[in-house]
């Protein structure tokens, strides 16, 4: 059977949206959708046997992205398994605004510091697309950073440096112009809720904002006064409608709120504060 008429099949047996089975095909033949559409190669018994077993797999509902071991951040390819938190397209927003105001960033310096940095997407597309940055990821979970150090390997950047810790506790003094975060915002009680792939499969502790989803903007905001320097940013990824909290919290501590953006869904998405 060759490759087109297996995805064909494959969506009407599994009833499996042809995306899916598009990504899957090429990721076993290893090849991309340009040549999947101009060859058509023939698929061996082999891997038709691989891609079926991939395909039950999504069928219980485990990510895609982890089936794979990939997904595409910012143009960067970024390595996912169990144990560290998909990225998602609307955290390259934050990317963006960072990308926007790099000059007024160099300003006060060249150091960015992103925090719960995860697969470090946010920290290597920031060092990928800035190379006069130089950029420290930490995260408390050992197992993100080794899929973050990874991620720095494979995309082969290097002015990023990933560390093992819990928000600023690597960090003693004022060291930094930038500051970045997409911490765990969830409410507890409403992880449950979610859909079965983020529930059932991400990381509980990537997504734990606390009762109110709060808990990370209030220990950030709390402390980034001693390691920010002056006239530095911080960009944070906030969820829906906790643009007010977040406002009070850092009107409170003496940030001035610069701007926020929202995303394609009109949710406010990112708030970039200043010192």
């Amino acid at each position: 059977m060759r490759a087109l008429e297996k995805i064909r099949n494959l969506t009407d047996k599994f009833s499996i949206h042809i995306k899916e089975a598009l990504e899957i095909v090429c990721h076993v033949l290893e090849i991309g959708k340009t040549q999947l559409y101009t060859e058509n190669p023939e698929i061996t018994p082999d891997k038709s046997q691989i891609i079926e077993s991939l395909i039950e797999r999504r069928l219980k509902k485990e990510p895609l992205q982890y089936i794979l071991g990939e997904c595409f951040f910012y143009n960067i390819k970024i390595k996912v398994g169990p144990g560290v938190l998909i990225p998602r397209p609307e955290t390259e927003i934050l990317v963006e605004e960072v990308i926007k105001r790099k000059n007024l960033i160099a300003n006060t310096g060249h150091r960015v510091l992103d925090l719960c940095t995860g697969s470090g997407c946010i920290a290597l597309a920031i060092a990928k697309n800035i190379p006069d940055f130089h950029v420290f990821g930490i995260d408390i979970s050992k197992k993100a950073v080794m899929y973050a150090v990874e991620n720095k390997a494979l995309n082969n950047i290097k002015n990023a440096d990933f560390l093992v810790g819990n928000l600023f506790e690597p960090f003693r003094e004022k060291l930094f112009s930038c500051i970045t975060a997409n911490p765990p915002y969830v409410k507890t009680e409403d992880i449950f809720k979610l859909q079965p792939e983020i529930k059932d499969y991400e990381p509980f502790e990537a997504l734990d904002g606390g009762k109110d989803g709060l808990r990370f903007y209030r220990d950030i905001i709390k402390e980034a006064m001693r390691y920010l320097l002056k006239d530095g940013l911080i960009f944070l990824e906030i969820g829906a409608g906790q643009s007010d909290a977040v406002y009070a919290e850092a009107s409170m501590e003496g940030f001035e709120v610069v701007d926020v953006v929202k995303d394609l869904a009109g949710i406010e998405r990112v708030m970039i504060l200043k010192n």
